[in-house]
């Protein structure tokens, strides 16, 4: 019996010493441990800090949103996909000088009647407090419309212009007859040329008629500034009421506007129009069969579907191509001889539409 309990006792003893061991190899190695954990920390890929101390990993860079139409960054998604708006604007000398035409992000000009232009001003990402005058619709707006997926701001419209419009569930039209709530009149200009409006004013209107007030739309190709001037004035002499020109602006690499040879100016900033791209877009036109006036001018039509020439002016330069639309839901794109697609500059685009022999000249 003497035997086991000899054994036993020698086997206890030799698991205390080692325990004993771990003990002091744990105490010893602590600090070890310790320090090495710390110096991991220190050099991890994502350590952030503060002079507060650990903060945790770094957060990643916000979403960059640009607008789809004139490439600008806006602050977020909500700006770049609101639903656009097609303005139409007054450009009779009494109407002149606009307001709002410098938060644009793209103006059409096309003749209208008689021998006065009106402008199609659409935006998109950018809000104007003050647009006008705002005059009625026009044959274009049944084009330009359904292309930006737009809503449709307007004084009213002939009665042949009218009864296309509401045959067209396409096309919203919050006019000043059906929504006064959006607009009103200064004492700027004398009546017919005062009629106001702003963004926000026809966003709210839409939105309470049950309109959508966001679009998705296919974005134009941008680019960034790359000056090389080699052309200094445009010409686009639609009339004597309407003679309209442009300067090349090397501190702005834009190109600053003339109408009747006097700046055209933005009468809420003061500030000169000076858009970065001007593209001279040739489009079959034709005097329609609606009276416009109460002289009996009849108004004009454009067909915008298609393709045809065009010229684009960036960077003080020309650029010869063509546009495309092949159908009327598509946003217009524009490509050069070689069929790329020609990137305009970030910010502001006046398209000049005029007919397919019209002879604009540059120098």
């Amino acid at each position: 019996m003497s035997a086991p309990i000899h054994k036993y006792s020698s086997d206890s003893g030799s698991a205390r010493k080692w325990i004993i061991i771990l003990l002091i190899v744990l105490l010893v190695g602590a600090p070890g441990f310790a320090g090495y954990a710390f110096y991991i920390t220190r050099q991890g890929p994502d350590h952030g800090r503060s002079v507060t101390g650990f903060t945790g990993p770094t957060p990643p860079p916000a979403p960059q949103y640009n607008c789809p139409l004139d490439g600008t960054e806006v602050p977020d998604r909500a700006a770049a996909t609101q639903r656009p708006i097609v303005v139409q604007i007054d450009n009779a000398p009494a109407a002149r000088n606009q307001a709002g035409l410098s938060k644009a992000d793209i103006v059409y000009e096309a003749m209208a009647e008689g021998q006065i232009t009106r402008f199609s001003a659409i935006f998109a990402c950018h809000e104007a407090d003050v647009v006008g005058p705002v005059r009625s619709a026009r044959n274009i707006d049944l084009e330009l419309v359904p292309e930006y997926d737009a809503l449709l701001s307007n004084s009213g419209a002939s009665e042949g212009v009218t009864a296309l419009l509401e045959a067209m569930p396409d096309i919203p039209n919050i006019n000043h007859n059906n929504f006064s709530e959006a607009y009103w009149r200064t004492d700027g200009h004398a009546a017919p040329h005062n009629l106001m409006t702003s963004t926000t004013g026809l966003r709210k209107a839409a939105a309470r008629a049950g309109h959508a007030t966001t679009a998705s739309l296919v974005p134009l190709t941008f680019k960034d500034d790359a000056p090389a001037a080699a052309v200094t004035n445009i010409s686009v002499n639609y009339s004597g009421w309407a003679d309209v020109s442009y300067r090349y602006d090397p501190a702005g690499n834009s190109w600053l506007r003339f109408i009747g040879g006097e700046a055209h100016k933005d009468a809420e900033s003061g500030a000169q129009l000076a858009p970065k791209n001007v593209i001279i877009q040739f489009v079959p036109s034709y005097v329609s069969d609606i009276v416009e006036d109460a002289s009996g001018d009849r108004g004009m039509e454009y067909t915008l579907t298609g393709s045809g020439k065009v010229l684009i002016f960036r960077d003080g330069q020309v650029i010869e191509g063509n546009w495309s639309r092949p159908n009327r839901s598509d946003v217009t794109q524009y490509y050069d001889a070689t069929g790329k697609v020609i990137p305009l500059n970030r910010g502001l685009t006046f398209v000049q539409l005029v007919d397919t022999s019209f002879q604009p000249s540059w120098s």
